[in-house]
């Protein structure tokens, strides 16, 4: 018999660029990204989210309270993202789930925090019936929902003194990049998949590999593009995974 449980993935994309500067209370971390669920209404019964920490040394842990928001569209923006909400009526809103500080697990898991919230007592808490519009969905048997994350604290900071420690790239195509480790290391905010870009969006690359060692090199699943001009990233520049946030629903039906 078919399990009558199924979970959705989704990585959240923050810019690097709004990575830069930690958010307030209130501010919109990221604006509504479309997910792909079955057909029909589904009883959402919790929700893992995976935060990565803050560039810093040690690295510091980033387990801030958040609101998840859910709705039928993304017809009205929740406006820009690291800046606080704006506020614009919808009919469209699905829910909302609540993830307090005290879902996250054990601070001493410093390098990616674990926040998860099921039957929990009070507001925001699921269980919430989610239903999309049975027009939206990319692929037969499937609808669109939308999801959305707001800063309900002043904590949530990825902020980072990950920097290029690397010459050659400004002049030379490269695979293996070498960072700044004399005061933190890359190992503890970088992992294979991850994708780079500087703190002004410009593309490094895919993670393939990270040496052993403080200062990697980080390996990419291929070289730098345009070495020496704008269009690639130079030696100095701040480097940001841009999937920093990571949203697992688990569904009953």
């Amino acid at each position: 018999m078919a399990s009558k449980y199924f979970t959705v993935e989704k990585t959240l994309t923050v810019a690097a660029s709004d990575q830069h500067t930690a958010f307030a209370q209130s501010d919109l971390v990221v604006d509504w990204t479309a997910i792909q669920i079955p057909r029909g209404a589904s009883k959402l019964t919790n929700v893992t989210i995976l935060v990565r920490p803050k560039g810093d040394a040690s690295p510091t842990i980033n387990n801030s309270a958040l609101d998840v928001l859910f709705s039928k569209t993304n017809t009205v923006s929740l406006g820009t993202v690291n800046v606080n909400l704006a506020h614009r009526p919808s009919n469209d809103f699905l829910g909302v789930i609540e993830i307090d500080s005290a879902n996250y697990g054990s601070g001493a898991l410093q390098s990616t925090s674990v926040a998860t919230i099921g039957n929990d007592i009070g507001a925001g808490a699921p269980p919430l019936i989610l239903q999309g519009d049975i027009t939206t969905g990319d692929n037969v048997g499937f609808d669109t929902i939308y999801v959305a994350i707001v800063a309900r604290d002043a904590d949530l900071d990825f902020t980072s003194i990950n920097v290029i420690n690397d010459a050659d790239i400004n002049s030379t195509q490269v695979t293996d990049v070498v960072m700044a480790g004399s005061s933190m290391d890359v190992r503890e905010h970088f992992a294979v998949g991850d994708v780079l870009h500087a703190q002004d969006d410009t593309l490094l690359g895919t993670v393939a590999s990270i040496g052993d060692s403080a200062t990697g090199p980080i390996t990419l699943t291929s070289a730098t593009s345009g070495a020496g001009d704008a269009t690639t990233v130079t030696n100095g520049d701040t480097i940001y995974n841009i999937n920093p946030i990571r949203l697992i629903l688990g569904f009953e039906r």
